[in-house]
């Protein structure tokens, strides 16, 4: 076998990282960082890639926070923004045209949309929700954050998609839940940490705005394909991420 062969072979399996905690108090459910630790010790959990469209949900939550409503409504159109050299933001489907509302833009997962919503709240406010809601790399200062060019691990995306279903408290992620010496003496008790210690990031209300829209992008958005093809019932929030070029996908999922 040639490393052409080898290369060829490994782009044929499917790698998956996966991450379920408690909203709540913050407890790790369960943490599959890859497939096979034997042959591939790369964990996806906490090693970061670009986070996509998956960033879209902090930058209508600004809006929120600054008194956008979602039923504003902004037009689809390709707009170049020169003082940003020029930058044309494209929507994936190459359509335009008519005017969608701030919770339309988002289900639909509109890019120019997107991009409208960063520019009007302003680039430094976006960055410094995500950080506070969980995202602890570097941000870079630029418009294209709006559609994702963000580096981030999907344990810090856990921590941001939880603030929604935590009512806006973000959550500090665990995985032991109590230490004892050999006395039976307690070092340590994540319950003490859980919910009334958890930082308010964002306003009750509008972490309820957001999985409102966020359950729209399942029901008939970009992510309806968890209804109709996986069959998935019940009520279920989220937003998806995929890149043809690199066939990666990444989808965060609360359960309200």
């Amino acid at each position: 076998m040639t490393p052409l062969d080898s290369i060829k072979y490994y782009m044929t399996i499917l790698h998956t990282g996966f991450l379920a905690v408690e909203p709540q108090t913050g407890k790790i459910r369960a943490w599959v960082g890859g497939i096979d630790y034997r042959y591939f010790q790369y964990d996806h959990v906490t090693s970061a890639r670009q986070v996509g469209s998956t960033f879209k949900p902090i930058v209508y939550t600004e809006a929120l926070r600054q008194g956008i409503s979602p039923c504003n409504y902004f037009q689809n159109v390709l707009v170049s923004y020169p003082e940003y050299k020029n930058w044309q933001p494209k929507n994936s489907d190459g359509a335009y045209g008519g005017f969608y509302s701030m919770a339309g833009g988002l289900s639909k997962s509109v890019n120019t949309i997107t991009v409208e919503v960063l520019l009007q709240s302003g680039i430094d406010p976006v960055r410094k929700l995500a950080k506070e809601m969980g995202i602890r790399r570097d941000i870079p200062k630029v418009p294209a954050i709006a559609l994702g060019a963000v580096d981030a691990s999907l344990q810090e995306m856990v921590m941001v998609y939880s603030t929604y279903a935590n009512r806006g408290r973000r959550p500090e992620l665990y995985s032991i839940s109590k230490i004892e010496d050999s006395n039976g003496n307690v070092i340590f008790d994540a319950k003490s940490k859980q919910n009334t210690s958890f930082k308010q990031v964002i306003a009750p209300e509008h972490a309820d705005m957001m999985t409102k829209m966020l359950q729209t992008v399942v029901d008939s958005g970009t992510a309806r394909r968890l209804r109709y093809h996986y069959g998935l019932n019940g009520d279920i929030a989220g937003k998806n991420r995929y890149y043809s070029k690199s066939i990666r996908r990444l989808v965060h999922r609360l359960y309200p």
